[in-house]
């Protein structure tokens, strides 16, 4: 309990009444007090939606994280002063910062215990007379920052602010000022309560010259005193989410002395001093994880350290759970609500597929309901699902389509069915299919459209109608059939009637007509007539 530790109690910190906590999209955002509830068994966990990873001090495990811009004594000893209660008496030490393990040595990691190895009280002190230095913390992925808590061994600063970033330093937005004279130190500066929760704004309760000695500062992300219409808005999980933090010292407290006497010697009484810094928060998680795991690699972990890799559920994934895990992508990823997971969907691919991605396009027209579209389907399946055959297949009727032999080759000939030997895929009556049944040319018959129809020959894979006409001459074919023979063409013809076409009359005959015969004899005059030609 970071109050305890500064011996605040935790009323200092938060009100003496039943809490709860305020959950949203993001996770776990801050705390309210709420009458007459009851406080909740567990701190952290996972409810009916979102999960809430455990709060802690982040400064815990990251001591190679955190850096001062001054530490006295980092090159040689330095000699600094303290003045008891505003008065003049003064008493010096030495400052040597040169190693951690010198019992002198005030680094900035002194600020994450209380106490060093031997049990004695430990701070970070900055180098005497320097005005502007600023303690920052690097974070190694992004974590929620609700409070900060500092604990002084001088003076609290005349002015500071604490600044966040959120795209690891690239860019800094402030979130609060401090001063003993806000419009004086920072006159552009509002010092009313804010209207709005990204508001930065000046407070003056933090910044007095009294007490010199174990003063507090004290700052929520969330102010109690601002009103938040929408606790789940991505405004407010902007505001808490933090890739580093930093806190800019810029204006030391004085007893006026420095403004007549410019010496050294005057200045060694005047310096930051920290007993104790709790960067309050938990890692970030938008709801889909209650615990955090170290990096993978990492050192040895400290007990009580809040670790920044998420141990994802509801089937997401990355280090902040930002996405859905592979194949959960038949709904839109989401953070987690108080009373909705928005747990990512797995695919449904029939078993033919292991890939798949989302489409908001096939998501909104399926009224929102689906999204997922496969990839890469095996065993001759396509769709959105792997559910239809492809080309040349068609759904095996003694087979589940979730099995290897849900689809099976057409046996359609290829020169006489259309598109090369394409079957029906699936059996639809209202549309008139039948699984595996072969669509003809215009000029084809057949199971397997293999056949020319009656009157046609020549089946060819080139003709967009199959097989060509007969040619037959209708006087010279028996029986008045406009048969032929389906590979050459030939017609077939009557007795006194001969060629390819039946159009021509035998030697010896003439008149081809419809008659049975086709042709009738010459009937030359042997006396005459050298032959019945």
């Amino acid at each position: 309990d970071p109050a305890n530790q500064l011996g605040l109690g935790r009323d200092h910190i938060f009100p003496p009444m039943p809490r709860y906590f305020i959950s949203s999209s993001n996770g776990l955002i801050g705390i309210a007090d709420v009458q007459g509830t009851e406080e909740p068994d567990l701190y952290h966990g996972c409810l009916e939606g979102s999960c809430y990873p455990a709060t802690g001090n982040l400064l815990i495990g990251r001591a190679q994280n955190l850096s001062a811009t001054s530490t006295c004594g980092l090159e040689e000893p330095q000699e600094y002063c303290i003045v008891s209660h505003l008065q003049d008496s003064e008493k010096c030490f030495i400052c040597d910062s040169r190693s951690a393990s010198f019992r002198e040595s005030h680094h900035i990691e002194n600020v994450i215990y209380l106490t060093g190895q031997n049990g004695e009280q430990t701070w970070w002190q900055s180098e005497n007379g320097v005005e502007q230095v600023s303690i920052r913390l690097d974070l190694e992925a992004e974590l929620h920052f609700t409070h900060l808590i500092m604990k002084f061994k001088t003076f609290r600063p005349a002015a500071m602010l604490i600044e966040r970033s959120s795209d690891f330093g690239q860019s800094w937005k402030v979130y609060r000022y401090f001063a003993f004279n806000c419009s004086k130190l920072f006159p552009d500066v509002p010092t009313q309560i804010p209207t709005h929760v990204n508001q930065a704004m000046c407070d003056e309760r933090y910044s007095e010259i009294e007490p010199s000695n174990y003063g507090e500062v004290i700052f929520k992300v969330l102010d109690p005193a601002v009103k938040v219409e929408d606790p789940y808005s991505q405004e407010i999980q902007d505001l808490l989410r933090v890739t580093n933090l930093r806190v800019n010292f810029t204006k030391l407290h004085t007893l006026g002395d420095n403004l007549l006497d410019s010496r050294y010697q005057v200045l060694q009484k005047y310096y930051y001093a920290v007993y104790e810094m709790v960067l309050r928060g938990s890692c970030f998680c938008y709801g889909h994880a209650s615990e955090c795991a170290p990096f993978t690699g990492s050192a040895t972990p400290v007990e009580g350290m809040i670790h920044g890799r998420c141990v994802c559920k509801h089937h997401t994934k990355g280090l902040n759970c930002e996405f859905c895990k592979n194949f959960y992508q038949d709904l839109p990823w989401s953070p987690a609500e108080v009373h909705n997971p928005h747990a990512c969907k797995e695919c449904n691919c029939n078993e033919h597929s292991h890939r798949c991605h989302f489409d908001i396009a096939v998501y909104l027209a399926t009224g929102n309901s689906s999204g997922g579209v496969c990839d890469e389907c095996q065993h001759n399946t396509m769709g959105r699902h792997c559910q239809s055959c492809k080309p040349f297949f068609y759904r095996n009727p003694l087979a589940d389509i979730r099995a290897k032999t849900a689809c099976i080759p057409c046996d359609c000939d290829p020169a006489g069915s259309s598109d090369g030997g394409v079957c029906d895929s699936h059996t639809d009556t209202t549309l008139g299919m039948i699984a595996g049944q072969c669509r003809c040319k215009e000029n084809v018959k057949g199971a397997r459209c293999d056949s020319c129809k009656e009157g046609f020959y020549s089946l060819s894979l080139n003709d967009p109608l199959g097989c060509q006409p007969c040619r037959c001459d209708p006087r010279g074919i028996i029986t008045e059939s406009s048969s032929c023979d389906q590979i050459r063409g030939d017609c077939y013809c009557k007795r006194f009637v001969t060629g390819q076409y039946c159009d021509q009359c035998l030697p010896e005959y003439w008149g081809l007509s419809y008659d049975v015969a086709g042709c009738r004899s010459c009937a030359c005059d042997f006396g005459g007539a050298y032959n019945n030609r």
